[in-house]
């Protein structure tokens, strides 16, 4: 990063965190790690450190930071490779030729026509005859 804008960061205050759980972040997760219901945090954070909070706050303030932890693990970026490197992929490894060869099969199966099947109905309506169901192979019952 260029030095003038590092300096311009290193410039700004740090925000003040908006929930009064925030600094016992570290705290209430291990609680919970230690199997303490949000009732018993809220009691130990009130009896112990003088923090009013429902057990709802609790619940809905760890949810809220477990699922930023989730999305921040996604969103990280892979490191930057230069082009022509292979690049690891779901089923195996591409090079620049076999991306090509995988493009390929991939329009393939595009063109490729469905299956047909012959779709039986399992009853035809009639109105001058009764309902009839049409029986497959092996459940026909002798009358």
């Amino acid at each position: 990063m260029d030095e003038t804008l590092r300096a311009l960061l290193d410039q700004i205050p740090q925000k003040q965190p908006r929930s009064k759980l925030e600094p016992h972040l570290e705290l209430i997760r291990e609680l919970r790690r230690k199997g303490r219901t949000y009732e018993e945090i809220a009691q130990f954070l009130r009896e112990h450190l003088k923090v009013k909070a429902a057990p709802s706050t609790i619940y809905a303030f760890v949810r809220v930071r477990a699922r930023g932890r989730q999305r921040r693990a996604q969103v990280e970026l892979p490191p930057a490779t230069a082009p022509g490197i292979e690049i690891a992929a779901a089923g195996g490894s591409l090079s620049a030729g076999g991306e090509e060869e995988q493009r390929k099969r991939i329009e393939q199966l595009k063109r490729r026509l469905p299956p047909e099947e012959v779709q039986r109905t399992k009853f035809e309506y009639n109105a001058s005859e009764p309902l009839r169901l049409h029986r497959t192979a092996g459940t026909s019952r002798e009358e």
